[in-house]
């Protein structure tokens, strides 16, 4: 890593397949650690009421698009509950074993799908001692919406309908907290399908419309997920070249879910509000899921070293899409670049990765004082890498004062979120 190289960082394809299908799953779980760092900073700036249309902008305005996309990757043919079924399992939205999901397709038009543990639910419910209204507003207010846009993706005459679900007030079910029915409706009920303010925003940018380069083929798996439906469909399922691009969709399917999200605060509230909330947005979400990735990928201390390997690992820099070098110039200084590539100029609001795009630290820096809070980034003005857009140089000084911590950090790993087991994907069916 010695040296300012002009070769970009692309090692996610040289994990082992059972490194990579882990990964995969944490870049699944990122997404939840995206928003349970910025709905409490927007609760407590504009109140609950702002937090479900947060949920709504975001969720209605990527989920259709990747979606969509995911289909695409994999080549699945049809409009049927069999494939809406497959583009749960594959929802950036639904982290495998995080949200354990079940099915059961019965045929074309119908089938049902349920949890028999939910995270994101068990969060609120501890957070708020089961209030009715907090289980509401995450059960009913922000799902109703936004699992029909997701169905309805595939098929304008789909509907997710409940069969129970919270709010629950006292014990949760045995059966789990929720069941949910698909339902292709005859095509005589078929109204427009409603999708988010954002959506074509998201689905026009570069982002929305990045294709992949096809990895070279390998035999030790699914080349796609276009054959039949598997109910216990896991990640290992994949061959490892299928994976690794799967891998790298994730990871833009949570920029899509991010610029859906940060395209409403800037409508909203404007470029400075923006700034201000990826800083915070930052700061609250790095140190927990830096945590997750120092213990998947053995990366220990808050030396150089170590910063930039986990800049190397943050689901943020999307392989391909964004274009990243790091540099180890010595022992306390390192260099991290992005160099040409679609992500640059691809829209005024990118998520976190905003002000980063334009040359700025801003986000940047929050996410190196995660690794170290004696760290410091600057905009790099000369001796940068050879083909680098925007450099950034990362210093550590050993006498100045630590950083606080966010105090929203703690808050956002509550619950269960920083402790999860996801090296495996086990589903126990009762049949």
């Amino acid at each position: 890593m010695t040296g300012l190289s002009a070769a970009p960082d692309d090692h996610w394809g040289s994990f082992d397949k059972q490194t990579l299908a882990r990964f995969g799953r944490e870049v699944m779980l990122h997404n939840q650690i995206h928003d349970r760092a910025l709905l409490p900073l927007l609760a407590m700036r504009w109140g609950e009421a702002r937090v479900t249309q947060q949920a709504l902008d975001e969720w209605m305005g990527a989920s259709p698009v990747y979606n969509a996309r995911n289909r695409a990757l994999h080549n699945m043919q049809g409009d049927g509950v069999d494939t809406i079924m497959k583009g749960f399992q594959l929802d950036i939205g639904a982290p495998h074993m995080w949200l354990k999901f079940h099915f059961d397709v019965q045929d074309r038009h119908y089938g049902q799908f349920w949890l028999t543990s939910c995270g994101a639910y068990n969060h609120v419910r501890a957070l708020t001692g089961a209030d009715p209204a907090a289980e509401t507003q995450i059960c009913v207010h922000m799902e109703d919406p936004t699992f029909d846009a997701t169905v309805m993706a595939v098929n304008a005459g789909a509907r997710c309908r409940p069969v129970f679900r919270p709010p629950h007030g006292g014990a949760i079910p045995a059966e789990g907290p929720c069941r949910w029915e698909v339902v292709i409706e005859p095509d005589e009920q078929i109204a427009a399908a409603q999708f988010g303010t954002f959506t074509e925003a998201v689905r026009s940018s570069r982002a929305g419309q990045f294709q992949f380069t096809a990895a070279p083929a390998t035999n030790d798996g699914m080349a796609d997920y276009s054959g039949a439906f598997k109910r216990d469909f896991t990640l290992e399922d994949l061959s490892h070249s299928a994976l690794l691009t799967q891998v790298k969709e994730f990871a833009l399917d949570v920029h899509l879910l991010q610029r859906a999200s940060y395209l409403s605060l800037l409508a909203d509230y404007g470029a400075a509000v923006v700034s201000e909330l990826i800083a915070e947005h930052c700061a609250a979400m790095a140190p927990l899921y830096q945590a997750r990735l120092r213990r998947l990928f053995g990366i220990d201390g808050d030396d150089m070293d170590a910063i930039l390997r986990l800049l190397q690992v943050d689901p943020h820099f999307v392989p391909e899409y964004t274009v990243t070098g790091t540099a180890l110039i010595d022992a306390r200084t390192g260099c991290f670049w992005i160099g040409e590539c679609a992500a640059i100029g691809d829209g005024a609001a990118q998520g976190v990765l905003t002000d980063i795009l334009a040359g700025e630290p801003n986000g940047l820096t929050q996410i190196v004082q995660a690794a170290n809070p004696r760290a410091q980034v600057s905009p790099m003005t000369g001796d940068v890498p050879p083909g680098a857009v925007h450099a950034f140089r990362i210093t550590i000084d050993p006498a100045a004062d630590p950083v606080p911590a966010s105090p929203w950090a703690e808050l956002a790993g509550m619950n269960g979120l920083l402790e999860a087991d996801l090296s495996r994907h086990i589903y126990h069916y009762k049949d």
